[in-house]
C-alpha cells in the first residue's frame, strides 16, 4: 500500500473517530438537556387597545400550575409537553394566538396575543360578551371592563354564524359600525354606546355633549362618519353643543340636526 491510500485510509479512520465523539457528546448534552429542570416561567402578553387587559401574566402562571398540578419548576425539560400546553391555551376564548417554548436557559416562556374587543354586546338575555376584531365572541374580563362601545337594544342572540348569513343582522350591523369605529382615532374617543332602536335603527351615543346619532345602518360609514366628523369640528362649536337633540347621518348625502324644544 503506498503512502497516499495509507494517509487517506487514516484520514478516514479519524474522521469517523471525530464524528463519533461528537455524536456521543451531543447524545450526553440531550440527556443532560432533558433532565434538566425548568428554571423559570416568562409570560410575555401583548397589550389591547385601552388601558386594561383580558388576561394577565398572574393568571397564565396560574393556569400552568393546575395544567401541570406543581410549580414549573419542578418539572424536567423532558417532562414538559409544551404543544399540549399550548393547545390548552389556544383554547382559551380571550386569546388569539400564543407560542409556548423553551429557551437555551431552560426557561419556559409563554406569548400570547390577545383578541382585540371592539364592542361590548349586551342582549335581550342579559347576556354580556364582546365581539373581537374577527367577530368572535369573547367573555368580559373579571378585572375590569375593557373600553369600547356598549350595544344594547333590538338585535338577536350571538350566533357564530351571524356575520355569514344571508338573511339580515342587527348584530352584524352592530359589530360592523363599531368596528369601523375602533379603527378611527376620533371616533373611538366619541361615541360610548349603539342603540339598536324600536324601527331597528342604529343610534349612536357620544361620550361628550346630549344629542344623539342616528346612523341608521351600516351602509356608506366613510360618507356618513365623514359628514359626522365635519359637524362636530366644525358645525356644534360655531351653532352650540346644546343646540341639537339628534343628529341625523342615516340618509345618503344629508345630515340634520333635530333642534331641542327648548331652543325653538
Amino acid at each position: 500500500m503506498d503512502n497516499k491510500n495509507r494517509d487517506i485510509i487514516k484520514s478516514r479512520i479519524l474522521w469517523t473517530i471525530a464524528m463519533s465523539l461528537i455524536s456521543v457528546l451531543f447524545i450526553m448534552s440531550v440527556s443532560r438537556k432533558l433532565n434538566n429542570h425548568v428554571s423559570n416561567l416568562v409570560v410575555k402578553i401583548k397589550p389591547i387597545k385601552g388601558d386594561k387587559d383580558l388576561m394577565y401574566g398572574k393568571e397564565v402562571e396560574k393556569m400552568v400550575t393546575n395544567y401541570l398540578g406543581y410549580d414549573v419548576t419542578n418539572s424536567s425539560v423532558k417532562e414538559l409537553d409544551t404543544k399540549d400546553l399550548e393547545d390548552i391555551l389556544q383554547a382559551d376564548k380571550r386569546v388569539k394566538k400564543v407560542e409556548v417554548f423553551l429557551d437555551s436557559k431552560d426557561r419556559l416562556n409563554i406569548w400570547i396575543v390577545q383578541k382585540q374587543p371592539v364592542v361590548r354586546i349586551m342582549d335581550s338575555k342579559s347576556v354580556s360578551y364582546y365581539l373581537d376584531e374577527d367577530g368572535k365572541r369573547v367573555p368580559t374580563a373579571r378585572y375590569a371592563a375593557i373600553r369600547v362601545p356598549v350595544a344594547t337594544g333590538e338585535f338577536e342572540l350571538f350566533d357564530s354564524t351571524f356575520y355569514n348569513l344571508q338573511k339580515p343582522s342587527k348584530l352584524r350591523e352592530v359589530y360592523n359600525v363599531c368596528k369601523y369605529i375602533a379603527s378611527d382615532e376620533f371616533l373611538s374617543a366619541l361615541i360610548e354606546q349603539v342603540v339598536v332602536d324600536e324601527n331597528k335603527d342604529l343610534v349612536l351615543i357620544p361620550k361628550m355633549g346630549k344629542q344623539k346619532i342616528l346612523i341608521g345602518d351600516d351602509q356608506l360609514l366613510d360618507e356618513k362618519f365623514g359628514n359626522l366628523k365635519i359637524m362636530y369640528k366644525e358645525g356644534l362649536p360655531r351653532e352650540g353643543w346644546k343646540k341639537y337633540s339628534v343628529l341625523n347621518i342615516k340618509y345618503k348625502g344629508v345630515l340634520y340636526g333635530t333642534v331641542r324644544q327648548e331652543n325653538l
